[in-house]
C-alpha cells in the first residue's frame, strides 16, 4: 500500500513540473496580450466626430470616384477592400497615423503602383483630406457598398424558436412519472431519469461496490484520488448513513472543485 502512495505522488509531482514547464515555455513564446493592447487617446470621441464628419463631406466621395471600382465595388485588386472599415483596416494599407500608411504612400506616387492606377495623380486638396482623415482614425459613417456588412453588430433578435427553448421555460409543476422499477429510485428525480431509460428500453448499471463509489465521488467533486485511509475508513463504516457521509464532506472540502 506504501509502494501504490509513493508511486502515485511521484507521478503527481511530475505532471505539475510537466504543466509548469509547458506555462513556462508558452510565456516566453507568447507575448503578453496586456502589450500589445492599443491606447486611446484621450481625445478619441473627438477625433471619432471629426473624421466621421470628414468621411461624410468629402472622402467618401473621392474613394468612391477614384477607387472603389477596384477596391471594393466591382472587383477586388491587391487584396485592397475599402468597402467597410473593417476590410480597410484588415487590408494594411491604413496604420494608425497618415505618415506610416500605404495608401498614402501610393496615392502621394511615392511609390508604385501610382494610385489611381493609370489616372492623374489626385488634387492636393484630396490628398490632403484623405492624410487628415487617417490620422483621425478613419472611421466610416456606413459601408461604401450597399448591402456590404456594416462594422457594427447586429441587434440580437429572439425568435420564437430561440423562446421555446427548454432553459427559457416557466417553472411549472409536473407530475412524477411512474416507472416499472421503482425500487431502483432513492429521489423524485431518479423517476425522472428512470422513466427515460425505460422508455428507451434501456436499464440501470448494478450498484457500484463501496470502493468504487468512493473513488468515483472523490475524483469527481475534487479531481483527486481518495487517501488509503478515506477508502479504508469508507469501507469499515457500516452505518445507513456512510455514503452520505462521504458525500457531504467532500462538498464542505476546501478542496471542491479545484481541480476539475
Amino acid at each position: 500500500m506504501k509502494s501504490r502512495c509513493l508511486l502515485i505522488l511521484i507521478s503527481l509531482v511530475c505532471y505539475e513540473s510537466i504543466l509548469v514547464s509547458r506555462e513556462a515555455n508558452a510565456d516566453e513564446k507568447q507575448p503578453s496580450t496586456k502589450a500589445k493592447a492599443k491606447v486611446l487617446p484621450a481625445d478619441h470621441v473627438e477625433r471619432a466626430k471629426k473624421g466621421t464628419a470628414l468621411f461624410k463631406s468629402q472622402v467618401r466621395g473621392i474613394l468612391t470616384k477614384h477607387c472603389l471600382d477596384c477596391h471594393g465595388g466591382k472587383s477586388v485588386k491587391a487584396d485592397f477592400d475599402l468597402s467597410t472599415r473593417k476590410k480597410l483596416m484588415d487590408s494594411g494599407y491604413v496604420e494608425d497615423t497618415a505618415e506610416n500608411s500605404y495608401l498614402m504612400k501610393l496615392i502621394t506616387h511615392a511609390e508604385e503602383p501610382h494610385m489611381p492606377l493609370k489616372a492623374d495623380r489626385l488634387p492636393q486638396a484630396s490628398i490632403d483630406q484623405i492624410r487628415q482623415w487617417i490620422d483621425l482614425g478613419a472611421p466610416y459613417d456606413k459601408p461604401l457598398v450597399e448591402g456590404k456588412l456594416s462594422d457594427r453588430p447586429k441587434a440580437l433578435t429572439i425568435t420564437d424558436h430561440d423562446r421555446a427553448f427548454w432553459a427559457f421555460q416557466p417553472l411549472r409543476s409536473v407530475p412524477i412519472p411512474k416507472v416499472k422499477n421503482s425500487e431502483w429510485c432513492q429521489t423524485p428525480i431518479d423517476r425522472f431519469i428512470l422513466a427515460r431509460q425505460e422508455a428507451k428500453g434501456l436499464h440501470p448499471n448494478p450498484p457500484a461496490d463501496k470502493r468504487t463509489q468512493i473513488r468515483r465521488a472523490t475524483f469527481d467533486v475534487l479531481g483527486l484520488p481518495a487517501t488509503p485511509e478515506e477508502v479504508e475508513a469508507f469501507l469499515a463504516d457500516k452505518e445507513p448513513h456512510a455514503w452520505a457521509s462521504v458525500v457531504d464532506r467532500l462538498l464542505k472540502s476546501k478542496h471542491y472543485g479545484e481541480r476539475w
